[in-house]
């Protein structure tokens, strides 16, 4: 490995760390939809399993960049409310979780449930929170095609997370449509927020 590959893996995992830390911020400051509802055990888990499912964040992000290429506000509303309906409660736990992580404590099974949790439910989460942002009047830009929210971490997190669930999920490997490739081929030209962290 040369000294600049080197160089760009020590940047790529700090860039790790900071992007978790973003969704987390990102999470916890979407203006959820009612005070976190307590989840029962079962239903969390059944939460978690839904979102393993990587062909599902696939589906989903082909959907969210065709609804933003063709400018469909309502439909990409009607979008953001069945995620809020479905998956509501769950991101809004997570982001608690990220918030306070003593709470974890106080909801029983959450911490073995949280260390579960993949590249394909992190894809899932980023993803539904890319949809919401946009439908909630964020502005993306699309970049040689790619859907991508300037001043936010999450279609970052969601482009990384989605290139290890497929290859961890052996699902058959898509081009991105939502998010930067920069952490997996080191091409940050294309994403300003991912530039000025070089």
């Amino acid at each position: 490995m040369t000294a600049e590959e080197k160089a760009r893996v020590r940047c790529l995992q700090r860039l790790s760390y900071a992007r978790l830390l973003a969704v987390s911020a990102l999470l916890a400051n979407l203006a959820f939809f009612a005070p976190v509802k307590a989840m029962d055990e079962v239903r969390l888990q059944a939460a978690v399993a839904s979102l393993g499912d990587g062909a599902d964040a696939q589906r989903l992000e082909a959907r969210v960049a065709d609804l933003v290429k063709s400018g469909d506000q309502i439909e990409l509303a009607k979008l953001a409310e069945q995620i809020r309906m479905k998956d509501g409660d769950f991101l809004d736990i997570l982001a608690k979780f990220y918030e306070q992580p003593e709470q974890a404590n106080a909801m029983p099974g959450w911490q073995q449930i949280a260390l579960s949790m993949g590249p394909c439910h992190y894809a899932n989460a980023a993803i539904r929170i890319v949809a919401m942002t946009i439908a909630n009047g964020t502005h993306p830009a699309i970049r040689n095609g790619v859907v991508m929210i300037d001043g936010t971490e999450v279609d970052n997190i969601f482009a990384e997370s989605m290139h290890r669930c497929e290859l961890i999920a052996r699902l058959p490997k898509s081009t991105r449509q939502v998010g930067s490739s920069c952490a997996m081929t080191g091409d940050c030209a294309d994403d300003p927020d991912l530039m000025e962290q070089q």
